[in-house]
């Protein structure tokens, strides 16, 4: 085994389209860069939550759905043959007007012909995971950038790229510690969405992107997403499915201690040369008042060697038809990684061929696995 090829990859779920995201997947891969003392690159990489942008970033479902309840009262004129009477009708008549509203945060929002949409998320996110007696601990700080232009009205280009910033440690039951940081430019890629159905009653969204992590690790996306109008709310559901081309023969989470000397890896998986994983969800969006919508999504995922259920939410404000606000939350209820025996191989630095195959190996079973985010985005349509 090649040992310039290790390397980590993976996913996450979502809880309000939004994205993303992308999808979201499993934060349980860190996204972080190190050198040895040889110059040879360790790929440990995170599938960042790439449709938590475009989530929000799809076609006009119940765009047109925010009703003004305001009621308008007009008195009516007397009659003019009782005018000698002076007698009225009782002329109060109620109105109730619709505002063509056109909500960014809806889970189908994808702008019009010549028009420009962009989503800004910052993003906080925290997974956790015990093995034998070592806690293992993932805080990511992120700023994702989601551009998106209307080639026509059912047809969109979009592009996006995140900026992480993390921390790995590994800390054992003697409060020992491992830990590592990195920040960098993380991922970035290009897609096309497209409006295939929108009637009174019926949306449905069918989109492709390509992504690329750093260090040679791509993706390749496909996203359908289908949903139903009730009165003023959105009823969906969304299948989303990627290959990952992984370039490396290991993948898990990795450490190095430059105190000791040493050097620790949780391996999930041999990496072949493609993967699979898949997404299946549902969801439901609703306009709560005139500049206010919630955004309820529950996914399952299933991310290789692990599969998850999580469910998200977002509060959304637009004051008006160009700026939105959206704040979301995401946790994981259900994990498969509990119970799952994996394999940990340690050594001593450098990590070349020789240390590589004189490492000690032993098998650990995950426990307590944990994962939450919290995030804000900034819309604007132009």
């Amino acid at each position: 085994m090649n040992i310039k090829y290790l390397g980590v990859i993976a996913t996450l779920g979502c809880f309000a389209m939004i994205g993303d995201g992308m999808a979201n997947r499993s934060s349980m891969y860190s996204s972080i860069d190190m050198r040895n003392s040889g110059g040879n690159t360790i790929r440990i990489q995170r599938s960042v939550n790439g449709y938590d942008g475009y989530a929000y970033r799809q076609n006009r479902s119940g765009m047109y759905d925010n009703i003004d309840t305001s009621r308008r009262y007009q008195r009516a004129e007397p009659q003019q043959e009782y005018a000698a009477r002076q007698t009225y009708t009782a002329g109060k008549t109620y109105k109730k007007t619709a505002t063509r509203k056109y909500f960014i945060a809806n889970p189908f929002y994808q702008p019009l012909q010549g028009q420009f949409g962009s989503v800004t998320t910052g993003e906080y996110l925290q997974g956790k995971y015990k093995f034998a007696d070592v806690d293992r601990k993932l805080s990511e700080w992120s700023l994702k950038e989601d551009f998106s232009y209307g080639l026509t009205d059912r047809i969109a280009l979009q592009a996006m790229a995140k900026y992480n910033w993390d921390k790995l440690t590994w800390k054992n039951s003697t409060d020992d510690k491992d830990t590592y940081k990195n920040d960098d430019l993380n991922l970035y890629g290009l897609g096309i969405q497209g409006r295939i159905v929108d009637t009174n009653e019926w949306i449905a969204t069918l989109s492709g992107y390509y992504e690329h992590q750093k260090h040679g690790v791509d993706y390749f996306i496909a996203d359908l997403k289908a949903g139903y109008k009730v009165a003023t709310s959105t009823i969906y559901g969304l299948l989303r499915g990627w290959v990952v081309n992984m370039d490396g023969d290991v993948y898990g989470d990795y450490m190095i201690n430059k105190d000791l000397n040493e050097w620790g890896m949780l391996i999930y998986d041999d990496a072949e040369d493609t993967k699979f994983m898949a997404e299946l969800g549902a969801g439901v969006w609703t306009v709560l008042a005139e500049d206010w919508t919630l955004n309820v999504e529950g996914l399952f995922g299933a991310y290789d060697w692990h599969n998850q259920l999580s469910i998200k939410g977002a509060f959304g404000w637009q004051p008006n038809d160009w700026f939105a606000l959206n704040l979301y939350a995401k946790t994981s209820l259900y994990d498969t990684a509990d119970g799952k025996k994996k394999m940990v191989c340690a050594g001593n630095l450098p990590l070349n061929q020789a240390n590589w195959d004189a490492a000690t190996v032993s098998q650990v079973e995950l426990s307590k696995f944990r994962e939450w985010s919290v995030g804000l985005q900034v819309m604007f349509q132009f």
